[in-house]
């Protein structure tokens, strides 16, 4: 990657930054706390910490929703002082900034006036395709004259893609994700078990579920619903199975219709090539073998899914 050159990912749970200088990438929660009077309290790692043990007087809060800025101004504060704590020596950088592809000319418009207004003193801010940087960073050969098929399954959207040509041919950006996985989990803990638990254990319950497939139980803590007192209990990862299969059931409806709409010499190549999955909700080791089940063609997980945007962004612009 070039010196002098910047590449941004705003994903809906993460920020992910690539420079020239380093070879690693800074990886920070997409988080702000915001005070009563309006200042920041914290950002990115340390207001996680906060998130769901703040004080009334602090307000915990996500910009980025739905794979679009959904407020602009508390990012553009983050972003400020992601820019100041790490790279405030740099002069005159050109910025990479990754966007949804299905989203609208005012939305991206607001990626574009985010980096300007936060940064400064900056040569230029570009806007690159995510779906593309997803695929390239999957190792995917996105330049011939074959069809690919990328479905990116993140925190907040499941994107799903058609490449050829260096070209996306067709997009569709779904407005859920790995957070309404969670969300799933905090109400089946009440129903099921009595137990009113916060979205970070549901969040570790579905990664225990994700890394031994529901083989092993999980240590659960919150707050007994019955007799209103703290309470630790185990159960099964396992029962993050529902939720998960049935979230890939819809992504899988999802791709059946986008393959009905693509020209035929490009479904035969999807079908001879499979499709490849991506972003961390892609990390569940039952998922491809699901969508093979339902699609009948081959279903891959891409290696180190979660960063495949940021790895395809800094071959981007290099």
């Amino acid at each position: 990657m070039k010196k002098g050159h910047i590449g941004i990912e705003l994903g809906t749970r993460h920020l992910r930054i690539c420079t020239g200088e380093k070879e690693q990438f800074l990886r920070i929660k997409n988080i702000i706390a915001i005070d009563e009077n309006g200042k920041v309290a914290a950002a990115g790692n340390e207001a996680f910490l906060m998130y769901e043990k703040e004080p009334h007087e602090i307000q915990i809060l996500f910009p980025v929703a739905g794979g679009v800025i959904g407020d602009y101004t508390n990012m553009r504060l983050l972003l400020s002082v992601i820019f100041q704590k790490y790279f405030r020596h740099f002069r005159k950088y050109s910025v990479g900034i990754a966007a949804p592809e299905d989203i609208t000319g005012v939305e991206r418009r607001a990626f574009y006036d985010l980096v300007w207004e936060s940064a400064g003193r900056l040569r230029d801010v570009s806007l690159y395709s995510k779906p593309m940087l997803a695929a390239a960073g999957c190792g995917m050969d996105i330049s011939g004259p074959r069809g690919n098929m990328l479905i990116d399954c993140g925190a907040g959207t499941t994107e799903l893609s058609v490449i050829s040509l260096g070209g996306i041919v067709k997009s569709r950006l779904l407005k859920y994700g790995g957070n309404q996985i969670d969300q799933w989990i905090v109400h089946r803990m009440k129903r099921r078990y009595s137990i009113e638990i916060g979205r970070k254990s549901a969040e570790r319950l579905k990664i225990q579920y994700s890394k031994h497939n529901g083989e092993k139980n999980a240590t659960v803590k919150g707050r007994d619903l019955i007799s209103g007192l703290p309470r630790k209990m185990e159960v099964p990862s396992s029962m993050a199975e529902e939720k998960v299969k049935n979230y890939f059931h819809d992504v899988t409806k999802e791709a059946k219709a986008m393959l009905e709409d693509v020209p035929p010499e490009l479904a035969s190549d999807i079908m001879v090539r499979g499709i490849c999955l991506t972003g961390g909700s892609s990390l569940f080791q039952k998922a491809p073998a699901w969508m093979e089940e339902e699609l009948g063609m081959p279903v891959r997980a891409a290696a180190g899914p979660e960063e495949s945007v940021i790895r395809g962004l800094r071959a981007w612009i290099e």
